[in-house]
């Protein structure tokens, strides 16, 4: 969006000088055309060189978005290692919890027998 508007401003301003050169000459035709020659090859120097840097604009854009890519394929890689480590660290915990829970139990419903032969 930025290379667009400073495109068209260049453009827009080298059109606006070519202009005001002209209607505003106390030259003669020839030293006007020479003038104009003059502002044209600038303008195209400045179009190469605008030109160049959009392109080192367009690389670069490139090469960051494939690195982020690349960036967040390993950081995705390392998140899902690491909540199977997770999971694999808290396996024996959970199955002792449940282990815990079952005995829990077991004494709960064998103290509600005793309660109710009573």
């Amino acid at each position: 969006m930025k290379a667009k508007s400073l495109l068209l401003g260049l453009l827009a301003g080298g059109a606006a000088a070519g202009i005001s050169t002209l209607l505003t000459a106390p030259a003669s035709g020839r030293d006007t055309r020479q003038q104009l020659k003059n502002t044209t090859n600038t303008l195209k120097e400045q179009l190469i060189e605008l030109k160049s840097e959009l392109l080192a604009i367009k690389d670069s854009a490139s090469f960051a978005s494939k690195e982020g890519k690349t960036a967040f394929k390993e950081f995705s890689n390392d998140i899902k290692y690491s909540i199977s480590n997770w999971k694999n660290e808290i396996l024996p915990h959970q199955h002792r919890l449940q282990r815990e829970l079952q005995e829990i139990e077991a004494a709960i419903h064998e103290l509600e027998t005793n309660l109710n032969n009573k």
